[in-house]
């Protein structure tokens, strides 16, 4: 089974349901989810500007989440934050690169796809790929296992089944969502998972 190592940009983190899928994908090792520090940083910075989260909470949905990936938190090499330096991309964004060169990323997932130099990284190994398209490939290459992904985002949501699901639709579209329904429709419901869900209750989705 191939694996992919992805950098997760801080818009795929903001949604908590969103995070919850791709951190529950790297659960059950269909990708290894990472992301840095500065990542976290601008994911907390939007949910305490955006959604109204405390520093608190924040603190603590970062803590969650390394604590229940291990291996994601990446420490970025000066040396990758050079190589970004003079790269024509949004300049906002060459943290993220840089990460995702530090990490030896596959993969580069963000829905601000047009912000980065998507034929650099393609050079570099790098493949930038959205929320959606990320989504279909693990649904049609890893059908089981999304299965127990997806139960699991539900029983840790504080949504309703088909509002999580209305929740996805809303952020990747019918097309994606079908695929995802019939893999949910197609199995029964596997054993009570014991983990603590990945977010403080404070943490609404957005």
């Amino acid at each position: 089974m191939t694996v992919f190592v992805v950098v997760a940009d801080a818009n795929i983190l903001f949604s908590r349901t969103l995070r919850d899928y791709f951190l529950y994908a790297s659960d059950e090792g269909v990708i290894e989810i990472r992301w840095s520090q500065p990542i976290l940083d601008e994911m907390s910075r939007n949910l305490r500007e955006q959604v109204g989260l405390s520093q608190e909470a924040t603190e603590r949905l970062e803590a969650l989440m390394n604590d229940y990936i291990e291996y994601a938190l990446t420490e970025v090499d000066p040396e990758d934050q050079a190589a970004v330096a003079d790269v024509e991309m949004d300049t906002k964004d060459r943290h993220v690169l840089a990460a995702a060169l530090s990490a030896g990323a596959d993969i580069l997932l963000t829905d601000n796809t047009r912000h980065f130099p998507r034929e650099w990284m393609a050079e570099q190994g790098i493949e930038l790929i959205d929320s959606a398209g990320l989504l279909a490939r693990l649904v049609e290459r890893f059908p089981d296992q999304m299965r127990a992904v997806h139960e699991a985002a539900v029983r840790y949501s504080p949504k309703p089944e088909a509002e999580v699901l209305a929740t996805v639709e809303a952020i990747i579209g019918p097309e994606v969502t079908a695929a995802l329904r019939s893999i949910v429709a197609d199995g029964d419901s596997g054993p009570e998972p014991t983990d603590e869900p990945v977010a403080p209750d404070e943490d609404p989705d957005a």
